[in-house]
C-alpha cells in the first residue's frame, strides 16, 4: 500500500515517521529527523482499519533523504494477520487499474 501512514519509530525518544510502500514483508520509512541502524528498530504504525501496531523491523538500505527501506522481523501470526487485514481492506478500495477513471476522475463509489 502507498500510504503515508503515520506511526513512530520507537526508542528512548520517540520520532515520528511516515510509512510508504507497506507490504507483509517491510516498508519505506520517512523520518522527520535523525537515522535507523542495521540493527532492529520498532515501529508503532496506525494501520487503518486495525489501530497502532508495533513491528520489529532491521534498515535493508537508504532509499532518499531521511527515507529508509525496511524488512518486518520477528512477526508474531496475530501482527502479520493485522497488518494483512489492513492491506486487504485498502485494496478492496482501489480501482483495478490503481488510479482515476479514464477522463481523470476518481470514481463516486
Amino acid at each position: 500500500m502507498p500510504g503515508p501512514f503515520e506511526g513512530y519509530r520507537l526508542g528512548a525518544t520517540d520520532v515520528p515517521v511516515r510509512i510508504h510502500d507497506l507490504s507483509l514483508d517491510g516498508c519505506l520509512v520517512e523520518l522527520s529527523f535523525g537515522t535507523l541502524t542495521g540493527r532492529a528498530t520498532r515501529l508503532q504504525i496506525d494501520l487503518p482499519h486495525e489501530g497502532w501496531t508495533i513491528l520489529q523491523c532491521e534498515m535493508l538500505h537508504i532509499a532518499g533523504l531521511n527515507t529508509f527501506a525496511v524488512r518486518f522481523i520477528r512477526i508474531d501470526d496475530d501482527t502479520r494477520r493485522r497488518v494483512e487485514r489492513a492491506i486487504d481492506r485498502l485494496l478492496d478500495r482501489w480501482p483495478k487499474d490503481g488510479g482515476p477513471d479514464a477522463n481523470g476522475e476518481a470514481s463516486g463509489d
